[in-house]
């Protein structure tokens, strides 16, 4: 009798081993309860006003998440894939690798695993295999008044933010990365992203919000709050950014925007414009570098054309402008604030006094050249753009391409 009730509780382990092992051998990344709606929607954007910052990734008491490596757009999709593990909605994306097939939570790659480091490999395998480029198909772009937290703006191939927040004044809080991928701080300001929607045929850009996994497969223009209102608008503006985000701060504030506010916005999305140029010189310099090592000296028409810079510096001097003015405008109002402070050491014809230039310079400096500790202040790359000797060519030094050597470069390549 023994035997038999000893050999039952061995086999009743052995069957309970057996199901947990088939169970978790079949294991789902997580399993969704749920199902997004506008409920879960507003949950969401109120999710993202409280919790989510800059220091997210980097918070030792989310162990989960705690040093995940990310750039801009895998930060992006880390903010949606978040709140849907933990309130155990789907998450469904887009196959940047595969046409017609999608990536969800329902994925049994890691099904060996316990939950929370499935969640881990999901996320870091998301970062592999997305982009700025792939967000272009699993957002769409909405109307510029419905802006919430939690909806994201999108330049493919360059750039994406998060919008953590908006202001009373109707400012986006936005959160975001950079290249290269790694474990860092994300940024965290209160402007507007320093892009305006450019894409008039395919609306591939501009302010945007998730798809919701059960209308994945319907194109674009029928998803709920679907509208090109902001690409109407960019047109009409002909891309001033300055213009295009004061109408965007009208629609979307309780109360007008003051001076001194505005300023501060317009500076700081100044300040990072200039910056971020960097990224499309360094690509440059990295492709020139490697066609040399082949052997070639010049870029052909095509690689030109890819990674010259005139219209975007055409844009950055004529940014300087719009700032300058509203500074010239406004000048008088609010004079002590900071950002008019700023604003008059940037703009005086009159050169600043080392104190003054140090004030500026700890606000804003401009880096060259992506992971190199070498910058230029604000105040010399817009004299510069002035001047005429920021060249936009993609063959020319470092050096020529921000204007630090006072001359026009003269290419020993061909231009096109």
């Amino acid at each position: 009798m023994d035997k038999i009730i000893k050999g039952f509780v061995i086999n009743g382990v052995l069957l309970i081993g057996m199901l947990f092992v088939a169970s978790s051998a079949n294991a789902a990344v997580w399993k969704a309860k749920n199902t997004w709606d506008e409920r879960w929607e507003n949950n969401y954007r109120a999710w993202v006003s409280r919790y989510w910052n800059d220091e997210f990734f980097m918070d030792e008491k989310k162990p989960l998440y705690y040093k995940f490596e990310h750039d801009c757009a895998d930060a992006v999709y880390a903010m949606r894939l978040v709140f849907a593990y933990e309130h155990r909605l789907p998450f469904v994306i887009n196959n940047p690798e595969k046409k017609n097939k999608y990536i969800s939570n329902n994925m049994k790659k890691w099904d060996k695993l316990p939950e929370h480091r499935r969640v881990r490999k999901f996320m870091d395998y998301i970062a592999q295999v997305v982009s700025t480029s792939s967000l272009r198909k699993d957002t769409y772009p909405i109307a510029m008044n419905q802006i919430k937290p939690g909806d994201v703006y999108v330049a493919p191939g360059v750039h994406s933010y998060t919008i953590a927040n908006i202001t009373d004044a109707g400012v986006a809080e936005v959160v975001y990365s950079t290249t290269p991928k790694a474990a860092r701080f994300m940024d965290q300001i209160e402007s507007f992203p320093f892009y305006v929607p450019e894409d008039m045929k395919g609306f591939s850009d501009g302010y945007r919000r998730f798809i919701q996994p059960q209308n994945i497969k319907k194109p674009l223009n029928k998803q709920p709050g679907y509208s090109i209102e902001q690409f109407t608008i960019s047109k009409a503006v002909r891309q001033n950014y300055v213009k295009f985000t004061d109408i965007l701060s009208s629609a979307l504030g309780k109360r007008r925007e003051r001076p001194e506010e505005k300023s501060l916005r317009l500076m700081i999305a100044l300040c990072q414009y200039a910056n971020d140029r960097s990224v499309y010189v360094y690509d440059a310099l990295w492709h020139l570098q490697k066609i040399r090592k082949s052997g070639r000296q010049c870029m052909n028409r095509r690689e030109y054309d890819s990674y010259s810079t005139p219209s975007r510096d055409r844009r950055l001097k004529a940014f300087f402008n719009a700032v300058g003015q509203h500074h010239a405008r406004t000048r008088a109002k609010a004079p002590n604030s900071q950002p008019k402070q700023w604003a008059e050491i940037l703009f005086s014809p009159k050169e600043p006094t080392p104190a003054q230039k140090k004030q500026l310079n700890d606000f804003c400096m401009v880096q060259m050249s992506l992971g190199e500790n070498y910058y230029m202040p604000l105040r010399d790359l817009r004299k510069s753009l002035y001047a005429g000797y920021v060249s936009s060519d993609p063959n020319a030094p470092l050096e020529y391409r921000w204007g630090i050597v006072p001359k026009k470069y003269k290419s020993p390549c061909k231009t096109y």
